[in-house]
């Protein structure tokens, strides 16, 4: 009798044992994939063509323009600046404009060796620094799938971190603020004191503060009235 009781307990307990297995790991602490989704700032190489007319090494206006842009928008902060072209007279020619574009800049560059494979009628500008960089998102593939392990969705932060990478007004931002410029207080001072004094000239822009103001025509006199056209 008793041999049955302590099978039928054991059995028992390996049932439950097997039922509470599967739901064990939901225990266990999660692993973030939080990060992910944030911008990051990375170390890039970026390229920019600038083209010319065929036969001509002179920088049109609008590849200039377009050049700038890149220098100044594509990398935040700027490491190397390298210039590729062919083996022609007229690449080098082309590099020469495109050089001393570079240096109204004030950017430091370099001339790679010239390619005899580079045929067209260009100057590859390349600029590699820091820049920051969109989460590569959403992922979908994994959205669905069973995980005991109740992690966070892969997509948590995605749409937060792309739609701000899309909108702020230059990316350069992200990897560095500005400095802020030195404060003038002087306007603020010349008001509070043209309100205190009443004194019309130091803050010109303003009806005077005194209502003592006289109109066109009229005369004070030494009573304190005044007179109109006597």
């Amino acid at each position: 009798m008793m041999n049955a009781l302590l099978h039928s307990r054991r059995s028992w307990a390996l049932a439950a044992a097997l039922v509470v297995a599967p739901l064990l790991p939901s225990c266990t602490s999660a692993p973030s994939d939080l990060t992910l989704n944030r911008i990051e700032v990375k170390s890039v190489q970026r390229t920019h063509v600038v083209h010319f007319a065929p036969g001509t090494a002179a920088l049109a206006p609008s590849e200039a323009d377009s050049l700038r842009a890149f220098l100044r928008g594509s990398v935040a902060n700027i490491n190397s600046v390298t210039l590729v072209g062919g083996t022609s007279s007229i690449a080098d020619a082309r590099r020469a404009s495109v050089s001393r574009a570079i240096e109204t800049l004030g950017l430091p560059y370099n001339t790679a060796p010239a390619d005899p494979k580079f045929t067209a009628n260009a100057v590859d500008v390349t600029a590699t620094g820091e820049a920051a960089v969109p989460p590569s998102c959403p992922k979908w593939d994994v959205v669905g799938p069973y995980d005991p392990s109740n992690a966070p969705m892969r997509n948590l932060g995605c749409a937060t971190s792309t739609d701000l990478y899309l909108m702020i007004a230059d990316p350069r931002d992200l990897v560095a603020g500005h400095a802020l410029a030195p404060a003038d207080a002087q306007p603020s001072m010349r008001a509070v004191e043209a309100y205190r004094t009443g004194d019309q000239k130091l803050n010109p822009q303003e009806p005077s503060l005194s209502g003592g103001g006289t109109g066109s025509g009229a005369t004070t006199t030494s009573g304190g009235g005044s007179t109109n056209g006597q």
